[in-house]
């Protein structure tokens, strides 16, 4: 399993439209997607302006079967509200240390 997590800077003025939107256009196409697992928004304690985007695949395969042109076409339904995020990734250990 990897985790695909963004952080995006949102200005608290636009935080409720944002988050109503991303769910609206990115969480709603995710839920299509083969391979999607789940998705989380988590808000920074001590940076207020930082949310997360946390995203769970059930491989790498299937997150990189989204091409750059289907992103960006996602993206335009974000209007105005499209903000750029900071992007890492992560794999899911199990107890044992070995990946999943």
């Amino acid at each position: 399993m990897v985790i695909e997590f963004l952080t995006f800077k949102v200005p608290s003025e636009i935080r409720a439209k944002w988050e109503s939107l991303d769910k609206e256009v990115w969480t709603r196409f995710l839920s299509t997607q083969k391979g999607f697992v789940k998705k989380e928004l988590w808000q920074s304690t001590d940076l207020r302006d930082k949310v997360h985007a946390v995203i769970w695949w059930d491989s790498k395969e299937s997150w990189s079967a989204i091409t750059p042109e289907k992103i960006s076409e996602v993206d335009k339904g974000m209007g105005d509200f499209l903000i750029e995020p900071e992007m890492k990734e992560f794999m899911v250990l199990d107890h044992s240390g070995s990946q999943k």
